[in-house]
């Protein structure tokens, strides 16, 4: 049996892993989200060696990044004008924010042989000090992992908890069966990019959009949602959604947050050139 070799890491995968770091270590106050802020990355001997010339390069490019996806969680989002005229709009929005005056980001060689090549390992803080008002559990170490494998695993605290299967979402993509598994209440599906984050990142062609839906779990209920982000349509057993992005005047994007009920099984098909099975966990 020949021994499959895992393909190349590149910066991209770091960058993309450490937003989706960022994103799962979230801690909320109440009128403050932070966001962890310094990051040490493990890689495989030999991928920390590959990327050793080009290791500021990275650095520079993820905390551009890094910026670009604070600044993003930070734009005012347009209330439905039907909310707007029931005046249930509510408190005003939380703002994301870093403990630090800047993001650190340092990579290690994985010495303890933990990894494997392709893998990228995670080790987050929200700041080098517990700041008095935060609670005690504000400074736990968040880590994920990048596999090379075709599953997709979960985020986990210092401890090693893992978070609960939700769903899971098959998919064929470069060539490959593949299954992500979704472990938090809502993921965002596309072709992904360098500053747009994606939790399934798609290997796809230009017609599947980089942030093209985004599925949601009602954590009360456990029922799912889907809402289309995309430019050339989802459908979802053969029937199309309506899209939930629209034009306006100026030629912003405007999300009208128009999202329909995700049964399970599901067949959900981006732009008529992908199709991803979707099916919940069964509950215990």
């Amino acid at each position: 049996m020949t021994e499959s070799v895992a393909s190349q890491i590149t910066g991209d995968d770091i960058i993309s892993e450490l937003i989706r770091n960022a994103d799962a270590g979230r801690f909320k106050v109440r009128y403050t989200i932070l966001v962890p802020c310094i990051f040490n990355v493990y890689l495989h001997p030999r991928d920390y060696e590959l990327i050793q010339p080009i290791a500021e390069l990275i650095q520079e490019e993820a905390v551009r990044a890094l910026n670009e996806h604070l600044s993003d969680l930070n734009k005012p989002r347009t209330a439905h004008p039907l909310v707007k005229r029931l005046g249930l709009a509510g408190e005003p929005r939380a703002e994301y924010k870093i403990l630090e005056k800047q993001w650190i980001v340092q990579f290690h060689s994985d010495q303890e042989e933990r990894l494997r090549p392709g893998e990228i390992e995670i080790y987050s803080e929200l700041g080098s000090a517990r700041p008095k008002d935060f609670g005690a559990g504000a400074m736990t170490t968040l880590i994920t992992r990048h596999p090379p494998s075709d599953t997709a695993t979960v985020a986990r605290s210092r401890e090693g908890a893992n978070h609960p299967v939700l769903a899971r979402v098959r998919y064929r993509d470069a060539g490959k069966d593949k299954t992500f598994v979704m472990t938090s209440e809502e993921i965002m599906i596309g072709r992904g990019g360098k500053a747009v984050w994606v939790d399934l990142k798609l290997d796809g062609p230009p017609d599947v959009s980089r942030e093209h839906c985004r599925i949601r779990c009602d954590p009360k209920t456990g029922t799912f949602f889907i809402k289309d982000l995309s430019q050339f349509g989802t459908t979802v057993n053969g029937i199309s959604m309506p899209k939930s992005v629209e034009r306006v005047e100026s030629d912003d994007k405007v999300d009208r947050n128009r999202e329909v009920l995700l049964p399970s099984p599901a067949k959900i098909t981006l732009a008529d050139v992908c199709t991803l099975e979707f099916e919940a966990e069964p509950l215990e």
